[in-house]
């Protein structure tokens, strides 16, 4: 495993990670408020949190894709195993969510759900390009 590539995916999934829900979140922020949510007074002192979680995520993301990848097809592979992993995580969750959390409409949490699993999907992509993943021709060069 090359660290380096390791440490630049952890920190490119992270961008992309807060940049994509920041936007996600605004655009559709009256779908997704639920009665169960902080305040944003409270979210914005626990941001650091926030951050740590989503950084967890990206270190964890990056690292999974190598020891589970295991086609040469960079984009196949970056999209099949993210887009798996976005249903195992966020479907289920979500479901939880809607039977316990608040009173969010289901719909608010399929939509939830289905941006978390493309929002995998493209970062599985841009994590086999950085991590080398190479498309090998027929001759095995």
């Amino acid at each position: 495993m090359n660290t380096k590539k390791l440490i630049f995916s952890t920190v490119v999934i992270f961008i992309m990670y807060v940049l994509m829900d920041l936007t996600f979140y605004g655009l559709f922020e009256e779908k997704m408020a639920g009665k169960a949510d902080r305040p944003a007074s409270e979210q914005n002192q626990l941001l650091p949190f926030i951050f740590f979680g989503l950084f967890l995520a990206s270190f964890l993301f990056s690292y999974l894709f190598d020891k589970l990848s295991d086609e040469e097809d960079k984009i196949r592979e970056g999209t099949k195993y993210r887009i798996i992993l976005g249903t195992f995580m966020y479907l289920p969750l979500f479901l939880i969510f809607y039977a316990t959390r608040d009173t969010r409409p289901l719909d608010a949490w399929l939509i939830n759900a289905a941006f978390h699993i493309i929002q995998f999907g493209i970062f599985g992509i841009v994590v086999a390009y950085i991590r080398g993943k190479v498309i090998i021709d027929s001759s095995g060069e």
